[in-house]
């Protein structure tokens, strides 16, 4: 993205006292660096990557675009020891670590914007609503959350399962390599125990859960799961899903009475995979990913 649009990194610390970095990239109004381009509308969006994801993942980068593109500044946020941010935190992100999200917006606030949009991807999407859900100082005026794990249990469950062993083979490897890696500070007998994990239950259960503070896998999962946050939720939202998601199972979505909780409009496709959304290309759009406009039609309709 930083070949196209103007890119500057931004390191800030976490609210924890633990020493950790966040790493984000501002893609400031196209306005402010090119001329003759589209009147900054005066928001930013805070976009906010799934598991083992980053500032560069494609669904970051297509929707960055398409909001830079219609005069929002943007703000990718890389999680705990993602990306850019790759040994800069001692402690692992986690589905549940809202905290960040509300540092990021506070640095968003006081330096950019009162008027701000949040979108999250996957393990984020579940985060984000987490986050809108809590009893907190929002910031934000309107959120998105794209393939949510609602029911953190079920989704590892279902990932640990036939259906989903190529996924849950392709995240254990790449969060195996990190613990590998020595930027977490655990004992060797744990990072022995972490390292045989065979499934996303135990990985978390010996490693992201109790490094997370939580006293079991099963609390984590029960506090952290998005699920249990919906009916707390002050702002309009859209939540987007599709049927055929390989990672989070389908029926968590269809028992949600969504009717429920008038803020929130959701999107349900036949097909789309997870944070996927891709159809046949076109001139209008040539990379074939229709997402980024359900995403950013829905955040123009909110501003004021």
């Amino acid at each position: 993205m930083e070949d196209e649009y103007y890119s500057e990194s931004i390191l800030i610390p976490t609210n924890d006292k633990s020493g950790d970095i966040l790493w984000l990239e501002h893609n400031p109004p196209l306005s402010q660096v090119r001329k003759n381009a589209s009147k900054w509308n005066g928001y930013y969006l805070l976009l906010i990557h799934g598991m083992e994801g980053s500032t560069e993942s494609h669904y970051m980068v297509s929707a960055g675009k398409e909001a830079l593109n219609r005069g929002y500044g943007v703000v990718r946020m890389n999680l705990r020891n993602c990306g850019r941010g790759l040994g800069l935190a001692k402690k692992p992100y986690n589905a549940g670590q809202s905290e960040d999200i509300e540092t990021v917006l506070q640095y968003i606030y006081k330096h950019f914007t009162k008027s701000i949009f949040v979108s999250g991807f996957s393990l984020s999407a579940n985060m984000v609503v987490k986050f809108f859900g809590e009893k907190r100082q929002h910031y934000a005026k309107a959120f998105s959350a794209t393939s949510p794990p609602l029911d953190l249990k079920r989704s590892c469950d279902f990932i640990d399962s036939r259906a989903g062993n190529f996924y849950r083979d392709h995240f254990l490897d790449t969060m195996k390599e990190k613990v590998t890696s020595g930027i977490y500070d655990i004992p060797d007998k744990i990072k022995e125990r972490v390292l045989r994990s065979k499934s996303f239950f135990d990985f978390d259960d010996f490693f992201t859960a109790p490094i997370a503070g939580y006293a079991n896998v099963l609390e984590y999962y029960n506090i952290c799961s998005g699920l249990k946050y919906l009916g707390g939720i002050k702002i309009p939202g859209l939540l987007v899903h599709a049927d055929d998601d390989p990672v989070v199972p389908s029926e968590v979505w269809h028992e949600i009475r969504w009717n429920s909780f008038p803020l929130l409009q959701t999107v349900l496709t036949e097909k789309g995979g997870h944070v996927g959304f891709i159809s046949d290309t076109s001139p209008d759009n040539p990379e074939g990913r229709w997402l980024p406009r359900i995403l950013l039609d829905f955040f123009d309709s909110q501003i004021k």
